[in-house]
């Protein structure tokens, strides 16, 4: 579990400073849901289901992530929303990442 936490410690430390670099104000609403959102697609699916259980491969794991994150801009996009930006692209990608190796070792523990 050590390693869960650590990588949970080192992801926040980590979009602290990527936040202050791409001016994200990441304490509002919008963007704490846009957050967690993004953190659970990659924990779930791809950390969880994808990487670690491997119930389903890594592509089609991919392709859901890409469909649920397309209809959740889809959906910015209508509240009048502008998270489209390169700036916003590498933050997601980012925290998708983030979401997918937190996934892989709280299951790697759980499964212990």
């Amino acid at each position: 579990m050590k390693l869960f936490y650590a990588v949970i410690a080192v992801g926040l430390i980590l979009f602290y400073f990527i936040d202050i670099a791409f001016h994200i104000d990441s304490f509002s609403l919008e963007m704490l849901t846009h957050k967690l959102v993004r953190f659970f697609v990659g924990f779930g699916i791809l950390g969880i289901w994808g990487w670690y259980e491997q119930k389903i491969e890594i592509k089609i794991a991919l392709y859901i992530v890409l469909v649920l994150l397309v209809s959740d801009d889809i959906f910015d996009y209508f509240r009048n929303v502008d998270s489209l930006s390169l700036e916003m692209i590498i933050h997601d990608v980012l925290i998708i990442t983030w979401g997918a190796v937190a996934g892989f070792f709280f299951m790697r523990h759980y499964d212990h």
